[in-house]
């Protein structure tokens, strides 16, 4: 039996007040995997879900790991992934014949605008009782009459006998005072925070209808069907046979100039490559994106020729084999991108951009590969929808579970010898990374003359680049600044990298002493 309105809009409330509790004017940590240890069962609870598909227990999974990690990682692309998949699991928990994460995310957008409307609207009529239309203004008529008149009328007469009696004025001024006491310890900020956690909540808890995409998710097949029509001329037609040709003559000329492409790539990228002692901003950002760009510009010509009945015509075959050959070469292609990219990890480093890059190539990949699948086993285009979107939410989820702060330092400074060393990022990465960026004037002097020895004059003596002496002042402000204010941290404020890297540099604190 569903649960009415009223009782949704209390645990709305509740929840919003838990958020307020564990949230305000703390950092993420323990918090958070307290608050979906709570908020997840109510959800269950609000939507009774009767049976699992993969989807959800997929969402679910992740929903629960990205949690778990956000105190053992506690990263905020981490905390960033945790809290959509929240409200991902909140939409295939109400709307649960859902099989495509693509368009999940698409309807998790739009329900976290609707439910807070949902908040405020008339509860959803009962088609078969046909007095359930006015029953939610016949309520708030009742409420009106004898609650709110009545309230304001009372309010009326208090002001009145105030004026005209100081004896009554002086009966009620304790009682007063309370209240304005009251009032005064009332936040603004906390009644902010608990409106967020109530726009917070109301995706999770509250109900909407159906949107069109999840009707349509729910009626979709892996499996191409062939549409036959009917035509009314006198002379059959050729189009199939015209497209087909069309698709041959354009396959082949675009595979022997991506071709020629792939052959200069290997030639000077994987093979002789040799750096010049520039910057490669240009050969892998500029180059990235344009390469990542034509490579979609490549599934999208794939995909044209094979999204209708050109699939089933019987003389495709040397269009497929032409077609395929085109993927694997954007395969190629891919790779190249990935292998520019580890040569710009090699000489300047790890960064945030540089690891995004290799996830999203991952996804790249796999776009291929499931559309080679789609042209050889006759696949619908909604096959790549919800193969590429499971595989999103694998490499969401991966990618939440390092903390990538540490790893950056670690690397960078592990390999001081060969590549770049950019003091200033490195000193804007989160407190976990502290304890292996912490380094003394001799570590960072003889890093120094390891980073002079490895790189060009012109690329050191940048601007923007700080120097070690600048690096070392900074650091120790921000070590003693977390020193202190880890202390005065609640444990729902614990996370695991906060406490390594606290235990860390107080044993290296105390041991200089």
């Amino acid at each position: 039996m569903d649960m009415k309105k009223p009782h949704l809009v209390v645990l709305a409330l509740v929840t919003s007040a838990l958020f307020v509790v564990l949230f305000y004017q703390k950092m993420i940590g323990l918090n958070l995997l307290l608050f979906e240890a709570v908020v997840v069962p109510v959800m269950f609870y609000v939507n009774r879900p009767i049976k699992f598909n993969l989807l959800t227990v997929s969402i679910l999974s992740a929903t629960g790991l990205t949690a778990f990690f956000a105190v053992i990682a506690n990263t905020s692309w981490g905390i960033f992934v945790n809290f959509a998949l929240l409200f991902c699991l909140g939409y295939v928990l109400a709307f649960q014949k859902g099989k495509s994460f693509a368009h999940v995310v698409c309807g998790t957008f739009l329900r976290c605008f609707l439910a807070q409307i949902s908040l405020f609207s008339p509860q959803p009529k009962d088609e078969t009782d046909p007095n359930a239309k006015t029953s939610f203004w016949r309520k708030s008529y009742k409420f009106f009459f004898i609650v709110v008149i009545p309230v304001c009328i009372l309010l009326f007469f208090f002001v009145l006998y105030l004026a005209s009696s100081s004896g009554f004025y002086y009966f009620v001024e304790p009682f007063l005072n309370k209240i304005a006491d009251w009032i005064s310890k009332i936040s603004f900020t906390m009644f902010w925070f608990f409106i967020l956690g109530l726009i917070v909540a109301n995706p999770l808890i509250m109900r909407t209808k159906p949107f069109s995409i999840y009707e349509q998710d729910c009626s979709s097949s892996n499996e191409l069907k062939r549409i036959r029509r009917k035509y009314f001329f006198p002379f059959r037609t050729t189009a199939l046979k015209t497209q087909n040709t069309a698709g041959v003559v354009l396959l082949f000329l675009l595979n022997a100039l991506i071709l020629c492409f792939n052959y200069v790539d290997i030639t000077n990228i994987w093979i002789g490559f040799e750096w010049n002692g520039r910057f490669l901003r240009e050969f892998v950002h500029e180059g990235t994106w344009i390469l990542l760009f034509s490579v979609f510009i490549s599934a999208a010509i794939a995909l044209y020729f094979f999204h209708n009945n050109l699939n089933f015509y019987s003389k495709n075959k040397l269009l497929k084999r032409l077609t395929v050959l085109w993927i694997v070469q954007n395969l190629v292609m891919t790779l190249s991108v990935a292998i520019r990219n580890f040569h710009y990890i090699n000489h300047f480093g790890l960064a945030y951009k540089r690891i995004a890059v290799l996830f999203f190539l991952v996804l790249v990949a796999v776009g291929l590969v499931t559309i080679i699948i789609k042209i050889l086993q006759l696949k619908s285009s909604y096959f790549l929808w919800r193969i590429n979107g499971f595989s999103l939410l694998v490499v969401l989820t991966v990618s939440s579970l390092f903390n990538w702060d540490t790893i950056i330092t670690k690397y960078n400074f592990a390999h001081c010898n060969r590549s770049l060393i950019e003091y200033r990022f490195i000193a804007e990465l989160s407190d976990a990374a502290l304890p292996y960026a912490a380094k003394t004037m001799e570590e960072l002097a003889d890093i120094d003359a390891a980073q002079k020895k490895a790189m060009p004059p012109e690329i050191i003596s940048q601007d923007y680049l700080w120097d070690y002496q600048t690096y070392y002042d900074c650091m120790i402000r921000k070590q003693t600044v977390f020193l202190k204010h880890y202390q005065s941290r609640s444990v729902l404020e614990w996370n695991l990298p906060d406490y390594l890297a606290y235990r860390k540099l107080n044993k290296t604190t105390k041991a200089d002493k």
